[in-house]
Formats: C-alpha cells, sequence, structure tokens
C-alpha cells in the first residue's frame, strides 16, 4: 500500500498529521508539499501516479480540489484529515477595509470547497468526537485518527534557572474571542516581578495590515503589553524552539465556543513531552480539548474564569516540586498513551479498511 500526505506547508500539524505516521508505518510513499508551489494539477497529479491514497491534510484552495479530482478520475483513493472547523466564523469583524458582505462571500467560497472535498472523499479523519459529529453530515465515512508524538523528534527537556517563572502563552494573538479570556490574566501579570510572559504567536508589527485596521481595539491592547514576543516557526524546527524558551508553564486560556470544542489537545501533548506543566481551559458542559478525555484531564490543571486561572497559576508559581511532578507525572502519560509507536496501527487499519471496500 503506497500512501501520499499532502500539506499546505511546514506549519501546525503537519508533524502529527503527516510526518509521524507515515515514518512509522514504513509506507513507500512521501509526502507532497501543496502551497508552496503553486504548480499545476495535472503536475502534482504526475507526482503521485503510483500512490493508492492520497491524504490531503488541511485542503481549503479550489486547486487543492482540482488535484482531488483528478486523482479520483485515475482510481485513486482520497482522504480528507482535517484538525479544525470551518462552521464556527465569529472571530471575523467588519469594518470599511472588509464589508459584512465580503467577509460572507469569501467565508462562504472556503464552506463550499471544503463541503465538495468532504463529498469527494472516500474517507474523512479528524482528531475530534465534535469534528467527527460535524463531518459526518456530510459524509458517513468519518475515523477519529488522535494526535500523536514521536519521542525520537523531541529534545531532552531544559529547565528555567533563573528565579524568573517564565509562563508561555500560547495561540493567536488577533481576531478570536480567546483574547477577551487572556487580557485580565495578561494585564494581572505583566508587570509582576515574579514572572515573566512568553507570548508564541506573531508579534503585532508581523500582522497583515489589512487585520490591523480592522482588529483596532486588539492590536492596541497588544502593541502596549508587557510581554516576550515568540514567532511561529516552522515544525521540522518547532520542538527545539520551544524547548529553548524554558518555560516553567504553559496557559492555554480559550474562550468558549464552537471552534474550541473542535480544537483536539495537541497542546497539551506538546507541552507534556517537555514537562512543561499545562493549565487549561474548562467549560461548564466539560468537553474542552483539556478535559474531555478523563484521562488527560488528571495531567492538566483546569480553570474556568480569572480568579481560577490566576488560582492555578499561583499555585504554580508557589511550587516548584509540583511543576516538575506535574510535568514529569504528563510526559510519561503522554509518551504511553500518544505515541505514535502505539497508534501508528490506527492509521494502517483505517486506510487498509478502505482499500478493501
Amino acid at each position: 500500500m503506497k500512501v501520499f500526505f499532502t500539506n499546505n506547508g511546514l506549519e501546525g500539524s503537519y508533524n502529527v498529521r503527516c510526518l509521524f505516521p507515515l515514518q512509522e508505518n514504513g509506507w513507500d510513499g512521501d509526502r507532497v508539499r501543496m502551497g508552496l508551489e503553486r504548480i499545476s494539477a495535472n503536475q502534482k497529479a504526475k507526482a503521485v501516479v503510483d500512490a493508492d491514497i492520497v491524504v490531503f491534510h488541511r485542503p481549503e484552495q479550489e486547486y487543492q480540489l482540482a488535484l482531488a479530482k483528478k486523482l479520483k478520475e485515475a482510481g485513486k483513493k482520497i482522504v480528507f484529515d482535517n484538525d479544525d472547523t470551518y462552521k464556527d466564523h465569529n472571530g471575523f469583524k467588519s469594518n470599511e477595509y472588509m464589508s459584512e458582505e465580503k467577509i460572507k462571500k469569501g467565508l462562504g467560497e472556503l464552506d463550499k470547497n471544503i463541503t465538495t472535498f468532504l463529498e469527494l472523499a472516500d474517507l474523512v479523519t479528524c482528531t475530534t468526537e465534535a469534528l467527527k459529529k460535524e463531518y459526518e453530515q456530510t459524509n458517513p465515512n468519518v475515523v477519529i485518527l488522535p494526535n500523536t508524538v514521536d519521542p525520537f523528534y523531541y529534545p531532552e527537556p531544559k529547565k528555567n534557572d533563573t528565579d524568573i517563572i517564565r509562563i508561555g502563552i500560547t495561540g493567536s494573538v488577533g481576531i478570536t474571542s480567546d483574547i477577551e479570556v487572556l487580557k485580565p490574566i495578561i494585564e494581572h501579570y505583566q508587570h509582576d516581578p515574579r514572572v515573566r510572559l512568553v507570548l508564541l504567536s506573531l508579534p503585532p508589527e508581523g500582522q497583515n495590515e489589512v487585520y490591523k485596521k480592522i482588529y483596532v481595539d486588539e492590536y492596541a491592547f497588544w502593541n502596549k503589553v508587557n510581554v516576550e514576543w515568540h514567532s511561529f516557526v516552522s515544525s521540522d524546527v518547532y520542538y527545539e524552539y520551544l524547548n529553548d524558551l524554558k518555560l516553567d508553564m504553559v496557559i492555554i486560556p480559550r474562550s468558549d465556543s464552537y471552534f474550541n470544542r473542535c480544537k483536539s489537545n495537541l497542546k497539551f501533548l506538546e507541552c507534556s513531552m517537555l514537562e512543561v506543566p499545562v493549565i487549561g481551559q474548562s467549560f461548564p458542559t466539560g468537553d474542552s480539548p483539556y478535559e474531555a478525555d478523563p484521562e488527560d484531564a488528571k495531567y492538566v490543571l483546569l480553570a474556568t474564569d480569572t480568579e481560577s486561572w490566576i488560582a492555578q497559576i499561583e499555585k504554580l508559581i508557589a511550587n516548584k516540586e509540583l511543576r516538575h511532578e506535574l510535568g514529569k507525572k504528563a510526559h510519561d502519560y503522554v509518551s504511553e498513551k500518544y505515541s505514535i509507536e502505539n497508534n501508528a496501527h490506527l492509521w494502517a487499519d483505517a486506510y487498509k479498511s478502505l482499500m478493501n471496500k
């Protein structure tokens, strides 16, 4: 069985959704990096002519859809893989730079492409139960393939050897309601001499100029906060990059939204492999990415509102032993439960079943 994984580049979830399962299963195929070069659908089709199965991870563009159609016509099995929903667009704003009509048109075209891709696919794979339910409305052949880790790619965890507690914050600085959850936490700690806030996101000056004009209030806030900025990097150097930050904890505040309910626990996995304890968002419904699995929840501190966020952060600030213990236990748990070695068969089983249909 020859499997090709296609992806938009080396960002985001490339490792866990493409590289790890391909290598662990020893498939003959290779990845095709799409989006980095806008070559024609015919040229891409030639690159995968020998494949039995072609996996499209996070396909959003019409040229990717065109390639999938040509491959299916040639008898290839098409797999649509994704780890986000496209149904929740509440974070988008309109003003004189981007009208509500233009936003709706753009999102409508994206939704149309995704829906067509889902209808075309012989198999749909995703990361969470919420996504599975969404995709099953269009295609009944949906399988959950969980995110995984490969210990080979993770360096020896580096520890902070200073007295300043380094608190990592992951996510976007831009356009979602998560900012409203983050604001009071950042305002509480940004001038606290005990800590240093470390933001893993694209700094305001690096953001799209149109977005800056649309999200005026958001960017005004980020431009004045006292944080240490670290931009996104490609996945081939991400783990070393994250490790070099020597974080004492990572906090993941999220708004209670459908989009965030569909998110996976990937940040928890990545931080745990570096023995960095995580404080994650809890939702009233108990289905955030950090509590949906009761076993995961044993290795994460959970917070619901500003008061509980500060209480959990203070708990870790005050107790170095607790930070190390929680980080180490989470590392051992994730290394076992989520290792690609122990989960690669899920990909193989799904694809073998597809080939037998």
